[in-house]
């Protein structure tokens, strides 16, 4: 039974995609349950046969098989998921129904070639013959039909998928009858026939009954949640149309590997980074956060966006352009904004970076060679906060060398403040620890590395701010 609750995220995809993954759900749970089940009968059938002393070839098969089913028990995490469990159904069930299929004839091949009566013919008066005579060859098909239809109901299927399926499991095993045994016959797999057709019947009923079930539900719920929902697909998309403002994740400029990413805690974030090539050797870095992160966030994003792209036609100098970025946030908001910005201008011909930080977290620079880790403080305040801005953060345009195999590291405070479950910081420590144990790695490799590490820190927990992070470094 879904609760309302649960229905919820069933509402963001389309009536047939939503009970899909609904089928999926339930059929990952209940083949975690089958196997289980399977392994605990399979081990009973095992230890009783060790105990019993006698070892025949149907006693290898089923060593062989529980070997199988304890493999997919240990390992079942690894080999399921709710998107490829489907698949892998289908998968299980023919190469299970294949395995034992071949194990039933294996051993009738086996046990044929084992005299288990002689009788004595007198041919004359004067010598006699032995005349052996060999048990009539049987198979399990009827047993294999009668296991695979019962389990098959354990799982939820489309009614299509569950015609084929059904087919398969009575069709294969009676093909294998006729093909190797030459004695097929009616009343032989009737009891097999009759089972499967009453568990197709119930499989393919309850199957119509719970999708009709779901539907009415989906309908209800999508009715009482529309302007919600509407509202969510609204949000997506502008997430979407965000998220394709950002440039590419990894870029050359010049002599300059820059790599960069974007992570929202909501459907739509209030980080924003960005790189521009300004001359032949200069290329301008920019990083920003606005505070609180949202909708009003996003459209203050989209604003400071374009008008970068305008004022780098006129200047390039960070505070210049910092001073125009301000005027345009004082006269566009309430004042209860403001943003948090780095840009940074590296000229390749002079080995410089020209870096203005507006109220932003340090940025950090690696030097090549000695490896060694400088963080750069100066920042003034933050963007929108004051009218007078540029007399305030006069001091705060720094030059430092920046030569070849130098990187330079900006971020947003989503990465220091990013929480575990016990409402424990990342912080500065472990970020400055992750850098300086990986100086030598590449900005890609820099950048995905940490992120794995605030994510191993983070665990499960919701992340509660965006998390931008950019790093480049001359070759």
């Amino acid at each position: 039974m879904v609760t309302a609750f649960e229905f919820d995220r069933y509402l963001e995809l389309s009536k047939e995609d939503s009970y899909k993954l609904h089928q999926d759900e339930k059929n990952y749970s209940a083949l975690k349950k089958f196997v289980l089940v399977f392994n605990i009968v399979f081990g009973f059938v095992t230890l009783t046969t060790l105990f019993d002393g006698e070892i025949e070839f149907d006693s290898y098969s089923t060593f062989f098989i529980f070997g199988i089913s304890l493999v997919v028990k240990i390992f079942y995490h690894r080999i399921f998921t709710e998107k490829n469990i489907r698949k892998r159904i289908y998968t299980l069930v023919i190469s299970a129904l294949l395995l034992f299929m071949l194990s039933d004839i294996l051993q009738n091949i086996v046990e044929s070639r084992t005299p288990v009566k002689t009788v004595i013919e007198k041919l004359d008066n004067k010598s006699s013959s032995v005349k052996v005579t060999l048990d009539e060859e049987k198979s399990d098909t009827t047993n294999i039909i009668i296991f695979f239809s019962l389990s098959l109901l354990f799982f939820r299927f489309k009614k299509s998928d569950i015609v084929r399926l059904f087919a398969l499991v009575f069709g294969l095993p009676a093909l294998s009858e006729l093909i190797f045994f030459r004695n097929i016959n009616f009343l032989d797999i009737l009891p097999g026939l009759i089972i499967a057709s009453v568990c197709f019947m119930i499989a393919y009923s309850t199957e119509s009954r719970k999708q009709n079930k779901f539907s009415k539900n989906y309908d209800v719920y999508y009715k009482r949640h529309y302007e919600s929902i509407r509202m969510k697909k609204e949000l997506n998309y502008a997430r979407e149309i965000q998220l394709s403002m950002l440039p590419e994740s990894a870029k050359s400029i010049g002599d300059l590997s820059i790599a960069g990413t974007s992570i929202p805690a909501n459907e739509v974030g209030g980080d924003y980074y960005d790189y521009f090539k300004i001359s032949d050797s200069q290329t301008g870095i920019f990083i920003c956060d606005v505070s609180g992160h949202g909708v009003a966030s996003a459209l203050l994003l989209s604003g400071l966006r374009s008008c970068m792209h305008l004022i780098l036609e006129d200047t390039a100098n960070p505070e210049e352009v910092f001073i125009k970025l301000n005027k345009m946030i004082r006269r566009t908001q309430n004042r209860k904004m403001f943003v948090t910005a780095v840009f940074a201008v590296i000229d390749s011909n002079r080995n410089k970076c020209t870096l203005f930080n507006a109220g932003h977290l340090p940025p950090y620079k690696i030097s090549a060679g000695s490896n060694e880790l400088f963080k750069i403080r100066r920042h003034g305040v933050a963007l929108g906060a004051v009218d007078a801005f540029a007399s305030i953060n006069e001091d705060n345009l720094v030059t430092f060398d920046f030569k070849k195999g130098d990187k330079l590291l900006l971020y947003t405070d989503g990465i220091i403040e990013a929480m575990d479950s016990n409402k424990n910081e990342y912080g500065f420590e472990k970020f400055e620890d992750y850098l300086y144990m990986h100086t030598d790695s590449s900005p890609a490799e820099l950048l995905e590395g940490l992120v794995k590490d605030v994510n191993r820190f983070t665990g499960n927990t919701e992340q509660i701010d965006d998390i931008s992070i950019l790093v480049l470094s001359r070759s």
